[in-house]
């Protein structure tokens, strides 16, 4: 049977609540995060979730599930990446798409940012 979302999310909801969940290197957990590509750069949004293949008649899998990330708009091994992701709520990573496509500074995720030249003011 599918991993219902309630548990797929777990770990994340742990993580934005404020506790200390552990962390498991190459062990992904489905979630909204924020990561820099490189130091001084800016924050990028990342995302891991759960593709699945269902059957359509009987509900359960036809496939594995497998652990899909996003870093940035491109696709990434979750079992790598998910170590260095820090957890945000939805809304923020939402924030972060939008910003990205608003300043040029946020497009340019792999140079980093010199804010005193260049500041890049909250919304």
């Amino acid at each position: 049977m599918p991993t219902p979302p309630s548990v797929a999310f777990a770990w994340w909801k742990s993580a934005i609540a404020g506790e200390a969940p552990p962390r498991h290197d190459g062990l992904p957990e489905c979630g909204y995060y924020r990561t820099r590509l490189v130091k001084g750069g800016p924050f990028v949004a990342a995302r891991i979730w759960l593709h699945r293949e269902i059957d359509l008649t009987t509900g359960e899998l036809s496939e594995p599930e497998e652990y899909r990330c996003e870093i940035d708009g491109m696709p990434r091994n979750a079992a790598t990446a998910w170590t260095y992701l820090e957890p945000i709520s939805r809304d923020d990573y939402n924030r972060l798409l939008h910003r990205r496509n608003l300043i040029p500074e946020m497009q340019a995720s792999m140079a980093k940012v010199d804010l005193v030249s260049i500041p890049i003011l909250p919304e």
